[in-house]
């Protein structure tokens, strides 16, 4: 037995691993079997240096090689398969058939051997994490899909400690997968010219010349459509990875102390926070819409992914109201529930306004008569959903912390009663909000009885109200003055 267990500790299994990228697939496949079917009849056998070996010098290896196939420059050995013996297409379903299967195999294995092999926990988040961040989109979403299953599996069986590596190694991938939009403001404006004024510029040479500034320009095009498919990419990854966090967090939800949820929310809320940023950019919105149909992109880039961003960060902290798990700490989750609504609600203004908010009469004057664009519009639209849940999260606080905080709330409601909206879900949610919840905690507000200290945001909203032109009041503007 010592012989047979030696034996498949080296030799065995790191053959096995040299076919495993073999360019015919009849060996690949047969390969990766023989060696999973090893490995599983006799890793009862197996201790835990012994399979913390295989998993060193054997599995992980072959995902080494799944590097080197990605990108060959960075090795000289002849281990992967070179990408001129393959065309392109079938490079990438060779690689990707390749890495699901093993990754699949690799997660069986741990789940069987969890017993054994469970302080390898962390080397595998590593092995998952790193295909999550490859900017390979089918490899990053076999990442993501072999990450769900096995916390699927075995979640259940996992101590705090073990959660933290959990949710620790998702907070690593959300971080590193930001979409990178940076390229935008590296290219010049004659980049970003449509493709009918390069026509029209072409046609002004003499025939059969082309100018060394034509090739630059035509280099810097295609180096511009590369980058737009990397961003492309990247936000179809999040968007999967925060969807496989929902799911995780849906199984385990009852597993997971305060602060483990709290990363949870740190790793979404980065998501939301930066996709809003990319999407509050007025240049970088401008200059893809000028390539118009070939990018393929809506305009606000990113506005789903913050939108199922912004809506799981509400949730999470929503239900840590309302579990109460181990390490809670009330104060610490209502301040991060707090400014997530004002954070939402500012978003939704500041498209809605789509300038500073005026500070003179005059001001709003000159603004009040510059209607919605059809674009604007259907972008509040897609927002409000997430603006109506904000406010009734709002609406559920204690009395106590609700009027600690309605100094903070009170220029942002005033904000959403003077503003066009995309359709009256807002207002509707907003009446009810200050009939139901903002109301009655004045009214039983000592500082409400003894000289109102909200005057100077009465006034405010009256102004605002008006500077639309006055047409009409909505009813939750006529509650709003009868409160205050």
């Amino acid at each position: 037995m010592c012989l047979l267990l030696l034996s498949l500790s080296s030799s065995l299994p790191s053959g096995l691993s040299e076919l495993s990228f073999d360019p015919r697939p009849e060996i690949r496949k047969s390969a990766l079997q023989v060696l999973f079917d090893t490995l599983t009849n006799y890793g009862q056998h197996f201790s835990l240096p012994l399979w913390e070996k295989v998993f060193e010098s054997v599995l992980f290896r072959i995902f080494d090689d799944a590097r080197r196939a990605i990108d060959p420059s960075s090795d000289n050995s002849p281990r992967h398969v070179a990408k001129s013996n393959m065309d392109e297409f079938d490079q990438d379903a060779w690689l990707y058939e390749t890495c699901t299967l093993v990754l699949q195999l690799v997660v069986d294995l741990f789940v069987n051997f969890y017993d054994t092999v469970n302080p390898v926990l962390k080397k595998v988040l590593m092995l998952l994490v790193s295909f999550i961040k490859c900017p390979h989109q089918n490899l990053a979403g076999i990442g993501i899909a072999a990450f769900v299953r096995m916390i699927s599996t075995v979640g259940q069986l996992f101590c705090e400690d073990n959660w933290f590596e959990v949710v620790s190694s998702l907070k690593e991938a959300a971080k590193a997968t930001h979409p990178d939009f940076s390229f935008v403001h590296n290219e010049d404006d004659e980049t970003w010219a449509p493709d009918e004024d390069l026509e029209r510029n072409s046609g002004d040479e003499s025939s059969g010349t082309i100018t060394c500034n034509d090739d630059s320009n035509n280099l810097r095009r295609h180096r511009l459509y590369a980058a737009i498919l990397g961003v492309k990419s990247q936000a179809s990854i999040q968007l999967l990875l925060i969807q496989a966090i929902m799911e995780i967090y849906d199984m385990h939800r009852a597993q997971l102390c305060a602060k483990n949820t709290v990363i949870l929310f740190e790793a979404v809320h980065s998501v939301a926070f930066h996709a809003h940023k990319i999407n509050s950019d007025a240049s970088i919105r401008q200059k893809l819409q000028q390539l118009g149909s070939l990018t393929q992109m809506q305009d606000p880039p990113l506005l789903r992914l913050e939108n199922e961003s912004f809506q799981i960060c509400l949730t999470f902290l929503q239900n840590l109201v309302l579990d109460r798990p181990p390490s809670y700490e009330e104060s610490e989750v209502e301040s991060y529930l707090v400014n997530l609504c004002q954070e939402v609600l500012q978003s939704y203004i500041g498209v809605a306004c789509s300038v500073q908010m005026p500070d003179s009469s005059l001001d709003r004057q000159r603004l009040q008569m510059i209607p919605l664009g059809s674009g604007r519009r259907r972008e509040l639209t897609t927002r409000a959903p997430l603006v109506v849940a904000a406010l009734r999260t709002i609406c559920c606080l204690e009395d106590s912390s609700l009027q600690k905080y309605l100094s903070c709330f009170f220029p942002l409601l005033a904000h959403l009663i003077s503003c066009e909206h995309g359709s009256n879900e807002v207002q509707l949610a907003l009446s009810d909000m200050l009939s139901s919840s903002v109301g009655p905690v004045l009214q039983r507000s000592e500082a409400y009885i003894h000289g109102n200290p909200f005057d100077f945001v009465t006034e405010q909203a009256y102004s605002y109200a008006w500077s639309i032109g006055g047409k009409f009041i909505h009813p939750c503007i006529q509650v709003f003055f009868h409160l205050v």
